[in-house]
């Protein structure tokens, strides 16, 4: 007698103060039969309850809500250490709100206009460890042409980097926290934290997303 394998079911919450957009992403979703929506939200501050209550594995946020953005949802998430793995949504190619949102832990970040066509596969990724961004907006991201003298002195700072301060900037270019880079480079949080502050001080690099930036931007030259 043969058992039938159950595979689990990824679970989500969908969060869009749009319906009809909401109903396109939820169709695309349906398709699939290891992805369950298990609750919908039309606002932040919503979304936000629903998350804390039902723990879901994915929360696919639009990053302008009313009564709280997307990214004031992923930031009270990202300071409670909330396991939920966050996927915003955007209609702005914005580099600022990009990396604003990665600096606050986001595994997801999808153009609007495509994300009927993507939301599986970055939900896919995100649930495989990994990190998604639309092709098109990476491809904008990258896009910055750098002459032969700026990549010489890019390569010069980052050889002055040390073997795990280069670990370090890699795992910062995959989108990693201080906590996830900790467990991948078996060192504590709070020296991978102070590793980046130093990476940062090294290739003098200032702001929030400043080391963040810079690691995406470069890490073909690391």
């Amino acid at each position: 007698m043969t058992h039938k394998i159950e595979h689990k079911k990824t679970r989500i919450l969908l969060a869009d103060d749009h319906p009809l957009f909401r109903a396109g992403v939820k169709q695309a979703l349906c398709e699939h039969d290891h992805f369950e929506i298990i609750a919908e939200s039309e606002n932040g501050n919503d979304a936000l309850i629903k998350i804390k209550e039902l723990s879901p594995d994915v929360a696919i946020l639009d990053i302008r809500m009313p009564e709280k953005s997307g990214l004031k949802v992923l930031g009270n998430l990202s300071d409670d250490k909330h396991p939920t793995k966050v996927i915003l949504l955007t209609m702005y190619k914005n580099s600022n709100y990009f990396y604003k949102a990665i600096s606050l832990g986001v595994k997801g970040y999808v153009l609007k206009e495509v994300a009927v066509a993507e939301i599986a596969n970055a939900i896919n990724a995100v649930m495989n460890e990994e990190t998604y961004v639309s092709s098109s907006l990476s491809k904008l991201l990258l896009e910055k042409e750098k002459s032969p003298d700026e990549i010489e002195k890019i390569v010069e700072a980052i050889s002055s980097l040390t073997q795990m301060e280069r670990e370090v900037l890699k795992l910062v270019a995959e989108w990693k926290s201080n906590a996830e880079i900790a467990k991948k480079l078996f060192i504590s949080p709070r020296t991978a934290g102070n590793h980046r502050t130093n990476v940062s001080s090294k290739l003098n690099l200032h702001g929030n997303h400043g080391l963040i930036q810079f690691a995406i931007e470069n890490k073909d030259l690391f």
